[in-house]
């Protein structure tokens, strides 16, 4: 290419850069066009949920504007200025940048990693992967223009070696799945359309439906299901990702109206008209929003330390969204047993009911491929705001129950809950983590009587 060529390259780079940061300038001030809203436009830029906030937006236009200007000192000043180191530096880094997100995005054209149809993958295939391939490439002869040796090449080449690695842990590399873990005695399964959904039943009487905790299964309601079915009958049930549960349906979307609407087709498979609903963690969150869609088919609501609330999860949570880091977090935090079992330690404050069984069992059917998955599309599907924007309007008598050292969703998060919801019952219970019905079974047990009046 001619020098004069080379300068338009590093100048059409620069400008769109510099486009790009005044983008984030203006959705900085809170302004989402072209999108509805900012949720809706996270997804189409980055195919998953960030805050769209100044906090956030703001350093990351000033990193685009530095590195327009980079790149425009690197086609002005050349190497031979004695600062022209700086300029070659940022147009390396810009150049890796930009080819790393092409290689990225080569993949999810594919319908690899990312759902077909979605605004994601249609601006993705047809404007940021090849804007990203053509500009990677451009800022590549920029780099080269002038340069002594060949110092740039491992600085351009190597990161695209680690994505390559990357990609294929995320979408490639599949964890050992324990098939051979059986449920517990007891089990019982329904086929429907969406999956062949695996409970447990026990007892007669008033219908109690359990949900199992997310990222668990049936078991972790055990010492509960056995007391209430005296008075009640009473179903624990693993819903779609969870546990035993087998998915039929391979288009289902892992988020909130799916998860509903999940709940509502095992309702309707086990005859159960009406009943009082329970949930932990996600699934309490799940049950929230189930209650609020048909207040009709749950008489009440037992919550422990529920989902809900549209607040930030804790980092290792955090972490799932993003696209590729999630999938690399969740294969390696879910697929080693040695993870999980480090993981569930911090669930627990009485550690010594952490035992090789219950280790095993919030493990092993979390190593099955739809359940590994829905960890991070859940994590990145979940939308809270229309379930807290409900909570004054679910009229539901409903029991909280939170623990005083809840590691995952604060505790000052009851309180929330005790205020909005108009005919809630809360109780903190102090020397207990997350896993509320392992950890504390018997004090959540009798909470539980109490509230349903049985003792």
């Amino acid at each position: 290419m001619t020098e004069h060529s080379i300068r338009r390259a590093g100048t059409l780079i620069a400008a769109v850069l510099a486009v790009d940061g005044l983008a984030h300038m203006y959705w900085s001030t809170g302004l989402t066009w072209p999108a509805a809203d900012s949720r809706t436009l996270s997804f189409a830029v980055l195919g998953f949920p960030v805050p769209f906030t100044p906090q956030i937006l703001l350093p990351l236009a000033a990193a685009l504007f530095g590195a327009a200007l980079l790149v425009h000192g690197r086609v002005t000043l050349g190497r031979r200025h004695r600062l022209g180191w700086l300029p070659q530096a940022g147009t390396v880094a810009v150049a890796a940048g930009l080819l790393i997100r092409a290689l990225a995005g080569l993949v999810w054209a594919c319908g690899i990693g990312v759902r077909t149809g979605t605004a994601f993958y249609w601006l993705n295939l047809c404007a940021y992967t090849p804007a990203c391939l053509g500009l990677g490439l451009a800022a590549v002869t920029v780099v080269r223009y002038d340069a002594k040796g060949r110092s740039w090449l491992p600085c351009t080449v190597l990161p695209l070696l680690v994505t390559a690695v990357a990609l294929y842990g995320a979408y490639g590399y599949t964890p050992v799945q324990q098939r051979g873990y059986r449920p517990e005695a007891g089990s019982r399964f329904v086929d429907t359309p969406v999956a062949r959904f695996h409970y447990l039943r026990e007892g007669q009487g008033p219908a109690i439906v359990l949900l199992s905790p997310g990222a668990a299964s049936t078991f972790a309601w055990r010492p509960q299901l056995t007391t209430l079915a005296r008075t009640h009958t009473v179903y624990a049930v693993d819903l779609p990702g969870q546990g035993f549960t087998e998915l039929h349906d391979h288009g289902f979307r892992f988020d909130l109206p799916s998860m509903v609407s999940a709940v509502d087709t095992f309702l309707d498979a086990v005859s159960v008209r009406s009943a009082v609903l329970g949930g932990d963690s996600w699934s309490g969150g799940w049950a929230l929003a189930y209650a609020q869609r048909h207040p009709q088919r749950v008489s009440r609501l037992i919550l422990l330390a529920p989902s809900g609330l549209a607040r930030p999860d804790v980092w290792s949570w955090e972490l799932l969204k993003p696209l590729v880091v999630g999938e690399l977090a969740t294969k390696a935090g879910f697929g080693s047993r040695a993870a999980v079992a480090a993981g569930v330690r911090d669930l627990f404050v009485h550690r010594e009911r952490v035992t090789g069984p219950v280790i095993d069992a919030m493990w092993a059917p979390g190593t099955l491929r739809d359940n590994l998955r829905s960890e991070y599309l859940l994590e990145r599907g979940l939308d809270w705001r229309t379930t807290q924007n409900g909570l004054r309007r679910t009229l539901q008598p409903t029991l909280i129950v939170w623990g005083a050292k809840d590691t995952v969703l604060p505790v000052a998060q009851a309180a929330t809950f005790g205020r909005l919801l108009p005919n809630a019952r809360v109780s903190v219970l102090g020397d207990c983590g997350h896993a509320l019905t392992l950890d504390c079974p018997d004090q959540v047990t009798g909470l539980m009587e109490d509230f349903l009046g049985v003792r």
